[in-house]
């Protein structure tokens, strides 16, 4: 586990790009989101004691949002190869990466079960969730929109 610090403003991850580490913030907060530009959405800011990241710990692939510091920001770094062998070592520490996982699923069920079944089918609730982010940003390329939509139903995030 390593320890780096980001200024104020700085991505410390880019939703899409693929990951395979886990941040433990130290000192400072971060800013989860998804989209780019107009089309951009605020899902959490995290502050001290809080990990972002941790999918990656699970399951190495694209990032599922872009994190920002929001103010100067320090963390713990885990990659996924250090986390498997935390498993093994010192199943106690790595707990908690689990727990975040579990308690933002929960999150995500608690969205659903708020959801209308005889109103909706699963699929309309995820036209529904991405119509906010499902405008073509004029400056991509027809390639890029198909990439973005692609991870958007691939990768629905989580918070």
């Amino acid at each position: 586990m390593n320890k780096h610090h980001y200024r104020a403003g700085e991505t410390i991850i880019e939703e899409g790009q693929v990951g395979d580490s886990a941040f433990l913030i130290e000192s400072g907060s971060v800013q989860v989101s998804v989209g780019e530009g107009a089309r951009k959405r605020d899902l959490a800011e995290l502050e001290k004691g809080e990990v972002f990241g941790e999918m990656s710990l699970i399951d190495p692939g694209p990032r599922s949002a872009t994190v920002t510091a929001v103010t100067d920001t320090a963390c713990f770094v885990t990659t996924y190869d250090e986390f498997m062998e935390l498993v093994e070592k010192d199943p106690a520490q790595a707990i908690r990466y689990m727990q975040t996982l579990v308690h933002r699923l929960r999150q995500m069920n608690e969205m659903i079960a708020g959801i209308d079944p005889g109103r909706k089918r699963l699929k309309d609730v995820f036209r529904d969730w991405a119509k906010p982010l499902a405008a073509k940003d004029a400056n991509m390329t027809d390639e890029e929109w198909q990439a973005y939509l692609d991870r958007m139903m691939m990768y629905p995030p989580i918070f």
